[in-house]
C-alpha cells in the first residue's frame, strides 16, 4: 500500500512533528538522507529532500521508508512497499492535525 500525503510545511517542520508523534506511538524515527547534507545543497533554494526511517520498538521489523520531497513550502509525504498499521495510519492523522493546527 502506497500512502501520499501534502503538507503545507517545510520539510523540516515535517519531520519534526513525524518524530515527535510517531515516538509517542512507539516508533523511532532515523534521518537516512537528507539532501541540503549533499555537494549539490548549493543549487537548491526552495527544494528539500529526505528519507525517513521508522523503525517499530516492539517489532523487529524492517523499518518503513518515509520519503519527503519540500517545494516552495509544501512537503509531499511518501511511505511505500508496506501495509500500515492502524496505530501508525492515527499517528500520521495526529501529525496532520497538529500540523495544521500549528499554522
Amino acid at each position: 500500500m502506497d500512502y501520499h500525503q501534502s503538507i503545507a510545511a517545510t520539510c523540516e517542520q515535517t519531520a519534526a512533528a513525524l518524530s515527535h508523534t510517531l515516538s509517542a506511538h512507539g516508533y523511532r524515527l532515523e534521518r537516512s538522507f537528507d539532501l541540503r547534507n549533499t555537494r549539490h545543497a548549493a543549487a537548491l533554494q526552495r527544494d528539500q529532500y529526505l528519507v525517513l526511517l521508522a523503525y517499530e520498538q516492539a517489532a523487529s521489523t524492517p523499518p518503513l521508508v518515509i520519503a519527503l520531497h519540500e517545494y516552495a513550502g509544501i512537503t509531499h509525504l511518501q511511505i511505500a512497499g508496506h501495509p500500515l498499521a492502524a496505530d501508525f495510519m492515527a499517528a500520521l492523522e495526529e501529525m496532520s492535525g497538529d500540523l495544521l493546527a500549528a499554522a
